[in-house]
């Protein structure tokens, strides 16, 4: 794996681990440091956030977690998409939301 797929994969996974850790100041600096190295915030919305939610919704079908666990998880990721989304709008006027929800047209 060359240096920038490992950074990538880095950020990717720290916005991953915030969400599981149930870290909303984890996740807003994941989420910087993802545009402070120029990744494409969907991509770390998808690759990173969702990823982790994924995990906790694993767990919480398994009983691992309960819905208070996901609740708290979806608080961290919504810290770090914030971030994310005001930067989006900033760059782009074809970028619109619905929710959380990106709309590129």
């Amino acid at each position: 794996m060359d240096t920038l797929n490992s950074i990538n994969k880095h950020v990717f996974d720290k916005a991953r681990y915030a969400v599981i850790d149930i870290n909303d100041t984890e996740a807003v600096e994941a989420a910087r440091e993802a545009l402070n190295i120029g990744l494409d915030p969907v991509d770390v919305i998808e690759q990173g956030f969702i990823e982790g939610m994924r995990t906790m919704g694993d767990m919480f079908e398994e009983g691992k977690l309960s819905l208070v666990h996901i609740l708290a998880a979806s608080k961290a990721m919504n810290a770090g998409i914030e971030i994310l989304k005001t930067n989006m709008i900033a760059r782009s006027e074809n970028t619109g939301f619905f929710g959380n929800l990106v709309v590129r047209y």
